[in-house]
This record gives C-alpha cells, structure tokens and sequence, in this order.
C-alpha cells in the first residue's frame, strides 16, 4: 500500500478536526477558569501539531512537493483545492487561538469554534474527493460517514487524554459521540455492502473490478478494524463510567489502531 502519507494525512487532520470538537465544546460543560484556560494550551497545541503533521504528509504525497502550491489554482471547480484551502484556514485559526491562550485572550472562544467550522467544512472536500472518482469502493456516502466517524472518535480519545476526565458532562459527550459513531458505521455498511454487491455488475464505472478484488481481500484487515471498534469503544465506556484509566487508555488505543486499520482498507485499491 503507497497511501501511507494520505492515510496519515487524513487521520491527523480528521482527529485535528475532532479535537478541537470538544474544545468548542467546553465552555458548555461548565465555566473555564483561568487556571484551566491555561491547561488547554496542550490540547491547542496538539490539534495545530497534528494539522501541520497532517499538511506536511500530503505534500509528500504529491510526486513534484514543490508543486503543490499548483493545486490552489483551481479552487472554483476542484474539492482538491477546496480541501488544501480549508485546512490551511483551519490550521491558521487553530494557531491564533493557540495565540489568543498564550497571551491570555479571551479571543480563542471565538476562533476555536471558527476553526470547527473550518475543519468540517474540510473534512467534506476531503471526502467529496474519493465520493467523485471511478473507484467503486469509494464512490459511496459510506466515505463521507467514515471519515467524519474518524473525527468523532479521534477527537473523543485526544480530548481524554487531554482535557479534564472528571469533567461528567464532557466524559458523557465522549461516550455519546464514540457509541453513535460505531453504531452509525456499523449500520452503514449494510447498504454500502448492497451497493457493493451491484457496482461489480455495472460496466458504467471505470475502475469496478480492482478496487472490489482489493476490497475482498483486505476483509481480514476491515474485520480487525470492527471487532477492534466494537471492543474498544466498549472499553472506552467502561473506563469512563467505572473511572478506570487503565480501561479508558486500553480502549482509546483499540479504537485509534482500529481508525489505522479501517483507513488502511480504504486506501488498499490495486
């Protein structure tokens, strides 16, 4: 498999994306006070590492690195360009929060939700990049659901390693967002299947009889990815509710080697 920068580009830049979900997100689960406001520096800092980390691994995804400044040219008719130009505002406004943190701004409670907004508006260019291509297995609202599942679950395992665990409303939204993402995945890929099993019959597609061959054969590797999803989501709940952090690291670790695993499937076409 030679997507390895795409598929770390997507996940950094998916759980960036997530990060700062619940960052956003904070402020609803009870006032931050100074002394707090002064421990999301970390997790700021993390979802711009990540982003940049993200950015970074694209490029060397381009066969030319030093032409990708050529991808900006056709933003009016290209999700590409749409995608490169929405995670560049994305990580700029996550760096002016990290900013606004540092020299103690209250502005980072405006621009960590603008960043959100520009996040998941980029996480749906990335995705209408692979739904309009001749990839059979790709060409499915199954990509735009995994790809914003990923945002969910990365998102949920940073935040609790980042921010407060013994918040109850925040660990609560954790476990809200992992369960419904499983569940809604899961649940998804009964129509995906169905498509499947009728796109390897239509000759319109361009591209229908590797991608499914590849498909097939990486089953083991999505199997994996599931009962890695499954189980760790159920740990992930059972460290939260039990307030065990043994649990709750055990199952985020399954869950992260599981978004791995799934993106691995995805990317193995040929």
């Amino acid at each position: 498999m030679h997507e390895w920068p795409l598929l770390i580009f997507t996940l950094l830049l998916q759980g960036a994306v997530g990060l700062t979900l619940f960052l956003s997100l904070k402020p609803c689960c009870g006032n931050v006070s100074d002394g707090e406001q002064k421990r999301l520096l970390l997790p700021v800092f993390s979802a711009c590492v990540m982003a940049g980390c993200g950015l970074l691994a694209s490029v060397f995804h381009l066969g030319y690195p030093l032409n990708a400044f050529n991808a900006l040219r056709h933003i009016s008719s290209s999700w590409l360009s749409r995608e490169i130009v929405f995670a560049s505002l994305f990580l700029a406004a996550a760096g002016i929060s990290l900013l606004a943190l540092l020299f103690k701004r209250r502005l980072w409670k405006g621009f960590i939700p603008l960043a959100l907004l520009l996040g998941l508006i980029d996480v749906f260019c990335m995705s209408e990049i692979y739904i309009h291509t001749s990839v059979a297995t790709w060409m499915h609202f199954n990509t735009l659901v995994m790809f914003y599942g990923s945002v969910g679950i990365i998102g949920a395992v940073m935040a609790s390693l980042l921010l407060s665990p013994s918040n109850a409303r925040m660990s609560r939204l954790m476990v809200v967002i992992i369960v419904g993402v499983v569940l809604v995945r899961l649940l998804t890929q009964i129509p995906y299947m169905t498509w499947l099993s009728e796109a390897g019959l239509n000759d319109a597609l361009t591209f229908p009889h590797n991608p499914l061959a590849a498909f097939h054969a990486t089953s083991y590797v999505r199997l994996t990815g599931w009962v890695l999803s499954v189980v760790g989501a159920c740990a992930f709940v059972g460290g939260v509710f039990r307030a065990r952090k043994g649990s709750l690291f055990l199952g985020g670790a399954m869950l992260v080697v599981a978004e791995v695993l799934l993106r691995f499937a995805f990317f193995s076409i040929s």
